[in-house]
């Protein structure tokens, strides 16, 4: 049986609450994989009292299967006109579209509302930050929890 955490169905849903705040920003893949793995792990950012998911060892080794998932979701997004793409300088960015933004108004749930009011935190703390400098930040992390021993 296949479950859906941590499958390209749930990343999808996320990347849609993710862009449902956007406030008409254009976000790449990574942009959004790392908007998402902040909200999920706030706390290691500052930005919440404890992480959505949970503490565990190996969660900054999630980044990279996240980042390949984010990828597959928008392209399934793109595909059923939740989501559109456009290239631009920066390569390939999304926005929601207005089905997109009907589906979310579907989305109730105890977890889709915080992850909403984690993704209003994440938005705030990374307001005047380049995405090269937070997946830097993400890097950061990384490096001094494997230090720590995954902590």
């Amino acid at each position: 049986m296949n479950s859906i955490f941590n499958s390209t169905f749930e990343i999808s849903l996320r990347v849609l609450l993710i862009l449902e705040d956007s406030n008409e920003s254009l976000y790449s893949s990574d942009m959004l994989a790392a908007i998402d793995f902040m909200a999920v792990y706030g706390q290691d950012f500052g930005v919440s009292d404890s992480n959505m998911h949970g503490n565990n060892l190996f969660k900054y080794s999630e980044f990279a299967t996240r980042r390949e998932l984010t990828k597959e979701a928008t392209k399934n997004l793109v595909l059923k006109g939740l989501i559109s793409v456009n290239c631009n300088e920066n390569g390939f960015t999304y926005t929601i579209t207005t089905t997109g933004t009907q589906y979310c108004a579907s989305l109730k749930s105890d977890y889709a509302n915080s992850y909403r009011e984690m993704i209003i935190k994440v938005n705030r703390y990374i307001k005047d930050m380049s995405e090269k400098n937070i997946l830097s930040l993400i890097n950061e992390h990384s490096i001094r929890s494997l230090r720590k021993g995954g902590n």
